[in-house]
């Protein structure tokens, strides 16, 4: 009788690890697409960012000091004609700052505005981040700031925007 339970018991054991066996093997089997995906995952996630330290904005009723720091993602699998140079990214930054119209904005909607404009402009681009950090000043005597993310929620046709592939990083 021993015997007998035994056997059945190891038996029972051994078809329930060939049945493992088999779904494991089914789960492995190479599906529609999936070197598509593997494909698309292989692309390389690339960004830039830059700096503006030490920057004089006359915002809130008094001259700040902020230091900005742009950084952004470009498209999966941008062509090497598609990089944007940043040093007009720069300088639109700095023409959007000096010209704000609304000197009392809270630097948050003012950082949202920045960073529409950037997305908007650049279509390499499939993300921005700003963040912009207010040093102390007499008015405000301790550093605040704002950071602000904007994705891009369509692909952008990036052969169809302003691009500058010439130096400057």
């Amino acid at each position: 009788m021993k015997i007998t339970f035994h056997c059945l018991l190891l038996a029972g054991f051994f078809l329930i690890c060939l049945e493992s066996f088999a779904l494991a093997q089914s789960t492995q089997s190479v599906k529609p697409g999936r070197h598509a995906k593997a494909r698309q995952a292989a692309l390389p996630t690339e960004g830039f960012y830059f700096l503006m330290n030490d920057y004089k904005l006359d915002h809130q009723g008094e001259v700040n000091t902020l230091n900005i720091k742009v950084s952004y993602e470009y498209n999966a699998g941008i062509a090497d004609n598609q990089y944007p140079d940043f040093i007009p990214i720069r300088k639109d930054v700095d023409k959007f700052l000096t010209e704000y119209p609304n000197e009392m904005t809270f630097w948050e909607i003012l950082n949202k505005q920045l960073t529409a404009l950037l997305l908007e402009k650049y279509p390499a681009l499939a993300s921005v981040t700003c963040e912009i950090q207010v040093t102390p000043s007499p008015k405000y005597p301790f550093t605040r700031g704002s950071v602000v993310t904007r994705h891009r929620t369509r692909l952008a046709n990036t052969a169809s925007g302003k691009q500058n592939s010439q130096g400057g990083k």
